[in-house]
């Protein structure tokens, strides 16, 4: 609305000058935020600016040792854009807006004082790029043109008519963490005479060659960059050279601040004493990194994979993301960043274990030797070349009711019965056509479609074949192995079952997480939620030897990890009937 304004109440275009906008920016500010790098900004890449640009003495004569200001304020506001229609072609524009001008009364001298406000020199222009580092080339190049319109209407000085066109050559490498570029310009328009019946003197303005290079540093949220030009005039013209120097910080991945400030040496038109830049960009802020360089999402703490941020360690373990073998899983420097694998998870890691792949415990990590392939190891079986099952230490049974059930094990030797009963036939203590093997209620009547208990009870076990099956879940304080007390009710149940049926003599408490976290550590805390359901049961009068504690952790999911729905399923407890074969 502003700038609407301006051009509404600016004087016409006749009354043009010689433009003062000698300091021009580069939109797509690819590197620097004044010079060419030969950098151009990413296809898409659309960069919007801003920037208030303060100049002292920007046009001033001197004769005699006395300094005459024909400009020697000049407040400007400057509003760029930059569109890269392609990786190689970036199209650009820039609109200067004086908004306050101010300079000494020099109409008895034949000059007349300049505008107050009003609109500078429009341009527009593009880039071609012939080399990009970003294509793995050496360096990057770009030839670029620009056109200065002739509309604006700001500086009042007579003299200066007509279009000016601007062919550009930019060069520049990045060496990791900083960036050097050379830019060389050709500032071609109308040339223009003082005239004849000024009492002051005044050289020639026409066209001229610019030179510009520029240091910068790049990859970080805060970076500085140190630019020179200067001017070798092709009239009669005095040279001049600029020093500035300014930071810029990326507030945020699509907004970026900057500032710049120098000093000027030279009194050609359009070079201040000093001069003064302050603005922000929106859009293509972000600078893109290249390969083997550390991204700016590094400085900003944003998301980044560890290839893009070598000198972080993302996971804390003391080692640099660039020489992690496991950059997301903590390990330690002898290992590269990883942590000890145990892949059979017999507890010896895979680099000391000599059978990295089967569970062992005997020499080294490997399984014990079992010549006759039953299941016990040859130092423990009294048969080793005859199989046989454990509970005969390795040797073949004798069965003289057929049951299944070795005589050296079976309550019933001379009498066929069920292999789960120890080898004697089914019981029914409370005669409700229930066995008791799989009654919950085994001294009270009940209802078959109750579990065997009255119809006035509910049962919270069931008794399977395989398992103590619960119609609630066992919970424990979050991340801990300790019991929430909701699990009372339900562990009591499980006492009652147990106490009341004396076949069963042997039960697995079996203890799972879900797959969040490390695999290592949940193991160790369903290992510890298993012990202290032990406990909890060994404490209500259960005897220590019918009872055994594993933690499996995430290894053995029901339900599917990505729902929460099936992480709360796994995180469960099973108690698994060990039967006395």
């Amino acid at each position: 609305m502003l700038t609407v304004g301006l051009l509404l109440v600016a004087r016409p275009v006749g009354a043009q000058g010689v433009a003062l906008e000698r300091m021009e920016l580069s939109p797509g500010a690819a590197g620097s935020l004044l010079l060419g790098t030969g950098e151009l900004l990413p296809e898409g890449a659309l960069r919007l600016s801003t920037v208030g640009h303060y100049q002292h003495n920007p046009y001033v004569l001197s004769r005699g040792g006395a300094v005459t200001q024909i400009v020697g304020n000049r407040l400007t506001t400057h509003l760029a854009a930059a569109y890269s229609l392609t990786n190689w072609l970036e199209l650009e524009a820039q609109l200067p807006v004086v908004a306050l001008q101010r300079g000494e009364d020099l109409v008895d001298k034949g000059i007349e004082p300049p505008v107050r406000y009003g609109l500078s020199t429009p341009t527009v222009g593009a880039r071609w790029g012939l080399l990009s580092q970003r294509a793995e080339r050496w360096a990057d190049l770009a030839l670029g043109l620009n056109v200065g319109l002739p509309f604006g209407n700001a500086s009042g000085l007579p003299g200066e008519a007509g279009a000016h066109v601007t062919p550009q050559l930019m060069f520049g490498r990045r060496f990791g963490w900083f960036r050097l570029a050379l830019e060389a310009r050709a500032l071609l328009r109308k040339k223009s005479l003082p005239p004849a019946d000024s009492t002051v003197g005044r050289s020639e303005v026409g066209s001229e060659l610019r030179f510009g290079a520029v240091a910068a540093t790049v990859g970080r949220r805060l970076r500085w960059e140190l630019n020179v030009v200067g001017t070798v005039p092709l009239v009669n013209q005095p040279r001049s050279l600029e020093l500035l120097l300014g930071p810029r910080y990326l507030l945020n991945p699509s907004t970026e601040l900057f500032a710049l400030g120098g000093v000027g040496v030279g009194i050609a038109p359009g070079t201040p004493l000093f001069r003064v830049m302050v603005g922000s960009a929106f859009g293509g802020v972000t600078p893109p990194r290249l390969k083997g360089e550390s991204s700016v999402n590094c400085s900003m703490g944003l998301s980044h994979t560890a290839e893009e941020c070598p000198d972080l360690d993302d996971d804390k373990d003391g080692v640099r993301n660039e020489v992690d073998k496991c950059p997301d899983k903590p390990g330690t420097l002898e290992r590269n960043g990883c942590p000890p694998q145990d892949s059979d998870g017999d507890g010896v890691e895979d680099a000391l274990d000599e059978c990295p792949k089967e569970w062992g415990e005997w020499r080294g990590g490997c399984p014990m030797p079992d010549e006759d392939k039953d299941g016990v190891d040859d130092e423990r079986d009294s048969c080793p070349t005859l199989a046989g099952p454990p509970e005969t230490r390795g040797c073949p049974r004798s069965d003289q009711d057929g049951d299944g059930v070795e005589d050296d094990v079976d309550l019933c030797p001379k009498q066929e019965g069920e292999p789960k009963l120890q080898g004697c036939p089914e019981a029914d203590r409370d005669g409700d056509t229930l066995a008791n093997r799989f009654d919950s209620c085994p001294d009270l009547p009940g209802l078959l479609t109750n579990h065997g208990c009255p119809k006035y009870e509910v049962p919270l076990v069931e008794i399977t074949p395989t398992q103590l099956k619960l119609t609630s879940k066992v919970y424990f304080l979050t991340d801990s192995s300790r019991l929430d007390s909701r699990s009372n009710e339900q562990l009591n149940w499980v006492v009652k079952v147990i106490k009341e049926h004396p076949e069963i003599q042997n039960i697995s408490i079996g203890a799972h997480t879900d797959d969040r976290g490390f695999p290592n550590a949940n193991l160790q805390l369903s290992l510890e939620r298993a012990r202290a359901v032990r406990q909890y049961l060994i404490h209500e009068g259960v005897a220590p030897e019918q009872l055994e504690a594993r933690g499996f952790g995430g290894t053995q999911p029901i339900a599917d990890n990505q729902l929460s729905i099936g992480r709360e399923a796994n995180r469960r407890v099973e108690f698994s009937i060990i039967w006395r074969e």
